[in-house]
C-alpha cells in the first residue's frame, strides 16, 4: 500500500510539473530545414536560424522565407500560435541560453526573434534577448519582402516562426502520462503482493 501511496504521489507531482511550462527539443531535420518539437503539444517548429549563416552576414526576404517554410509543410504562425508556445518558456531563471541552443538564434547579437502572421503584411515579431526576463511581442513591425536590416552585419538575424503538426510521435497529454505512470504502480503494487503471498 506504501508503495502505491508512494507511486501516486509521484504521479500527482509529474503531472504538476509536467502542465506547468513545455519545453522545447531538438527535433528532426525537415526537408532540409532544421527544427524544434514544442513537448507541450507536440508541434515542430522551424529553428530561428534556418535562413542566415552562423556570422549573421546573409539573410532570407521574409516572403521567401514563408514561402520555403509553406512548401515543406509548415504553417506560417499567427501571434496566437506562437504566444501559445512562447507563453510557456519562461525566461525568469536564465532559461534563455537553453531555449537559444535548441531553437536557434542571431550571432553575434543573442536574439531569437521571428515573423508572425497579424494578418497583412507589414507582419509582426516575437523575440528576446539573452537578457530579457520575457518574451515581447511587435505588431506591424516588419515588410516580408525585405531581408531585415539587409547589410548590416549582425541584423540580418531574423527567422519565421512556422510550425507543423506532428503525427508520428506526438507528445502524451499530462493526464495521460500520469494515467500510465498510476498504471504502472498498480501493477508493481499487484506483484509485490503476490510475492509477499
Amino acid at each position: 500500500m506504501k508503495f502505491l501511496k508512494t507511486t501516486l504521489a509521484i504521479s500527482l507531482l509529474t503531472m504538476m510539473a509536467t502542465s506547468a511550462h513545455s519545453a522545447v527539443i531538438d527535433y528532426t531535420d525537415v526537408s532540409g530545414l532544421t527544427t524544434f518539437q514544442d513537448t507541450n503539444t507536440g508541434n515542430i517548429w522551424l529553428d530561428m536560424d534556418n535562413f542566415f549563416n552562423d556570422a549573421a552576414t546573409v539573410g532570407t526576404a521574409g516572403f521567401d522565407m514563408i514561402s520555403i517554410a509553406q512548401n515543406a509543410g509548415f504553417t506560417f504562425a499567427t501571434k496566437a500560435d506562437v504566444e501559445g508556445l512562447l507563453n510557456t518558456l519562461p525566461l525568469t531563471n536564465s532559461e534563455w541560453s537553453s531555449y537559444a541552443s535548441v531553437m536557434g538564434y542571431g550571432v553575434p547579437r543573442e536574439l531569437i526573434w521571428g515573423m508572425y502572421d497579424d494578418g497583412a503584411n507589414p507582419y509582426g515579431w516575437a523575440f528576446s534577448y539573452s537578457n530579457d526576463s520575457s518574451w515581447g511581442y511587435s505588431d506591424d513591425a516588419t515588410d516580408a519582402s525585405l531581408v531585415q536590416n539587409n547589410g548590416q552585419n549582425g541584423s540580418v538575424d531574423m527567422g519565421i516562426w512556422a510550425f507543423k503538426v506532428d503525427t508520428v510521435s506526438a507528445v502524451p497529454e499530462p493526464s495521460t502520462y500520469t494515467l500510465m505512470l498510476a498504471g504502472l504502480g498498480l501493477v508493481g503494487s499487484m506483484a509485490r503482493r503476490r510475492k509477499q503471498a
